[in-house]
């Protein structure tokens, strides 16, 4: 869909009790430089006491609704299926669109006609909104590398719409956790044509109302399930996981040496692993 010459982008929120990080990232989508862009954020049945109503409502160039909770894959499902854009983008409530991104990827998209989409580089910042020094093993692999170390985030893959309607690309709602990662995976096995921009499209947030902060385990159960239900080769997925769990080690140990958090590492390791 092309608006005035400009392709139509849809960025697609679901948020769920996100008021604190919601209006941040409002601002950062309505702050950039691309001039075709609809940001559709879907309200989850926040239990705030209206916060996140409030804030919705100042902004009147959202597409935005609210409605009891069905969960977060659901969500993201029913935003896809409402979106207008020939290029769409899920972005968390807790994340932040980076500035430019969105014109760097119709760009790109616009010079490579043959690619069902293009993802780019994630950077983390803390709850308040700073960087946060983190390292991504991989993080410019191709998407053939991605069910064995997840190295791409959803907030900085766009897609064609197109491209996932003609092969059912939704979201599984049944899944609570790792529903972007069973997604990802099924764009690969579909063999989608996947670009690599080599700069920032987008900035996500650590904090411990995380969801992968909140529910490790159970992120790590469902993923074991996802595994086998797509029949990733297990020797392969154990041999590359443990390559980027080692080479992220190394990198933590030379950054808590570096700042002389040696001690803190330490303790950090007792706790994890216990007095054996």
């Amino acid at each position: 869909m092309a608006i005035n010459g400009a392709r139509l982008v849809s960025i697609i929120t679901p948020t769920y009790n996100s008021s604190e990080y919601l209006e941040e990232l409002i601002q950062s989508v309505q702050n950039q430089d691309y001039p075709k862009i609809e940001h559709i954020i879907i309200d989850d049945g926040s239990q705030d006491n209206g916060v996140t109503l409030t804030i919705l409502r100042k902004y009147p160039h959202l597409h935005w609704w609210s409605r009891a909770n069905r969960g977060q894959y659901a969500t993201m499902n029913e935003g896809l299926s409402a979106a207008n854009g020939e290029v769409v983008c899920f972005v968390s409530a807790d994340d932040l669109v980076s500035p430019g991104a969105v014109s760097s990827v119709i760009e790109y998209l616009s010079t490579h006609s043959g690619c069902d989409g293009v993802f780019g580089i994630t950077s983390r910042i803390d709850s308040q909104g700073k960087p946060v020094p983190y390292y991504i093993p991989f993080q410019t692999a191709p998407i053939s590398f991605y069910p064995y170390f997840a190295h791409i985030s959803h907030c900085s893959l766009y897609i064609r719409k197109e491209s996932l309607t003609k092969h059912g690309l939704v979201f599984d709602p049944s899944l609570k956790y790792v529903g972007d990662y069973e997604w990802m995976i099924r764009l690969y096995m579909a063999r989608l044509k996947i670009g690599l921009l080599r700069c920032e499209l987008s900035r996500v947030r650590l904090h411990a109302e995380q969801t992968s902060q909140k529910y490790s385990s159970g992120s790590r159960v469902e993923a074991q399930e996802v595994i086998k239900q797509h029949q990733i080769n297990r020797l392969s997925f154990i041999m590359l996981n443990a390559l980027y769990r080692l080479l992220f080690k190394i990198w933590y140990m030379t950054q808590a040496i570096k700042h002389g958090e040696m001690t803190m590492l330490i303790k950090r390791q007792v706790n994890k692993y216990g007095h054996k």
